[in-house]
């Protein structure tokens, strides 16, 4: 893998002429934001005029001392299209108009459509050129890089498979529901940590040392487990461009260190926010799915439910939003194949909170915790519909593309919610003997715990677990320790 290229090779996929450049990103079969100034960019001579056309639009600048030039479109009320971009002598050609979500993250936002269950459903019917996915080359780099290569394809045949999967169904969903047209930008790298996500700046206080680690790397280091590299090359390129939102599933290449997430990803949404000139850019992610053998043991206190738990805690910044994937997940495969229920609850998540649809689009999450007696009741928020139960499955995956299955364990077999315990004032935990829905609230008690004082829901690796609200969507895993008197 190249860690940097030439600026010659970054703009060669996307050359005018000797004088005027653009970055790939600007080619035949783009989609721009329907928003108002909407940057367009590149590089020239120091000097150079360029002028940019669009859809009656004319704007006209001159490259600085460094060579670079940009220029700004008010596409607010532009219909779809398709028009050309002309730059100086070059046409870009079948350019739309609509919603651009930039998709990124690790391994399970790179899984491809070709990998996923329901490709063949979806080549029957595909979306076609209304939906499409800038695949941005994989390039790693120790230094910022202005540009970089990819091409444009539409959700159509060969296109449609090398989609990332929770991309396809996002945007899918925001189709149907009558937003788009919709362009995707795939920046994603297999195995990488948030920090090689993030830029210099916002590792300052946090990874302080994150460029002498980059510079003392070892030939054969891995560039995506380092600070700075994925950001340098797969994020800086795309700046300034302009986003309707960001839709992220990372985290498993941090369960080794779950403690440090929280600060790491609220300071990467706070850089990437101000990088894009849009302090309230949405930002929403995926909490990440059950993996790992099913435990048996109460007291477990895994690294990927405490990492689900940071991702949780980021929620305290404006405009974001977490897709809750506890029902999904595969024990033996860290990759699972269904890809649908991350997309389509991402997309339930910008329907509501973007594009004004009003809906529910997120699962119960604890309000508050009080100590009735030897019980305790647990009231929740976003219990649209109402809490309920949802049938414990037999089975549970274990390797879907090798049909394999394990046969579900309860640990609370006599009673209607599984996968809460409590702690009792001897530290110990046990699985609840009684969980039960009354109203919104949920009642949770067990014989061997008469004076609990903590209480968590669904806090494993891979949990078993069924509580949901009237709209489908599951609870938030939490864990409590501090349970007070009433």
């Amino acid at each position: 893998m190249k860690f940097q290229m030439t600026v010659a090779g970054l703009f060669a996929a996307g050359a005018l002429s000797a004088a005027v450049q653009l970055p790939a990103l600007f080619s035949d079969h783009a989609v721009l934001a329907r928003k108002a100034n909407v940057p367009v960019f590149g590089k020239a001579d120091p000097g150079e005029k360029v002028v940019v056309t669009f859809n009656g639009q004319t704007a006209e600048t001159a490259a600085g001392a460094d060579g670079r030039w940009r220029v700004a479109l008010d596409l607010s009320k532009s219909p779809e299209g398709p028009f050309e971009l002309k730059v100086n002598e070059r046409t870009i050609r079948d350019v739309l108009v609509g919603e651009v979500w930039l998709c990124s993250g690790q391994s399970n936002m790179a899984f491809v459509m070709s990998r996923a269950i329901g490709l063949e459903d979806e080549l029957k019917a595909p979306p076609g050129k209304r939906l499409r996915c800038f695949l941005l080359r994989n390039d790693a780099s120790a230094e910022p890089l202005e540009t970089s290569q990819g091409r444009w394809v539409s959700a159509e045949g060969a296109g449609l498979k090398a989609f990332p999967a929770v991309g396809y169904f996002f945007g899918k969903g925001l189709l149907k529901n009558g937003v788009g047209p919709v362009g995707l930008i795939r920046s994603v790298q297999g195995g990488s940590k948030i920090e090689s996500w993030m830029s210099e700046s916002s590792l300052k206080n946090l990874v302080p040392d994150a460029k002498e680690q980059v510079a003392k790397r070892k030939p054969k280091a891995k560039p995506f487990r380092l600070p700075l590299m994925m950001f340098n090359a797969r994020i800086n390129p795309l700046i300034p461009c302009r986003l309707s939102g960001v839709i992220w599933y990372q985290g498993e290449s941090n369960t080794g260190a779950p403690e440090n997430y929280s600060d790491l990803f609220r300071a990467m949404i706070r850089d990437w926010r101000q990088r894009f000139e849009d302090p309230e850019l949405p930002f929403f992610w995926c909490n990440l799915p059950g993996f790992r053998p099913r435990s048996a043991d109460p007291a477990e206190d895994a690294n990927w439910a405490r990492l689900r738990d940071t991702q949780t805690a980021a929620l305290d910044l404006p405009h974001t939003g977490q897709a809750v994937l506890i029902d999904t997940g595969e024990a033996g495969d860290i990759h699972p194949r269904d890809k649908r229920l991350a997309g389509t609850r991402l997309a339930a998540l910008a329907l509501n909170r973007v594009y004004g649809q009003k809906r529910p689009d997120c699962g119960p999450a604890v309000d508050k915790i009080l100590r009735d007696g030897s019980r305790l009741r647990i009231t929740f928020r976003d219990a649209a519909g109402g809490l309920k139960a949802a049938p414990v499955p037999e089975t549970y995956d274990i390797k879907t593309k090798e049909g394999k299955t394990g046969k579900t364990l309860r640990n609370s077999p006599n009673t209607q919610l599984e996968g809460f315990a409590l702690r009792g004032a001897d530290g110990q935990w046990h699985w609840a003997e009684k969980a039960v829905i009354d109203g919104d609230t949920v009642v949770v008690s067990s014989a061997k715990v008469p004076a609990p004082t903590g209480v968590k829901y669904a806090w494993q690796n891979n949990p078993c677990c069924n509580l949901y609200n009237g709209a489908g969507f599951p609870a938030v895993p939490f864990k409590c320790e501090t349970v007070k008197a009433p």
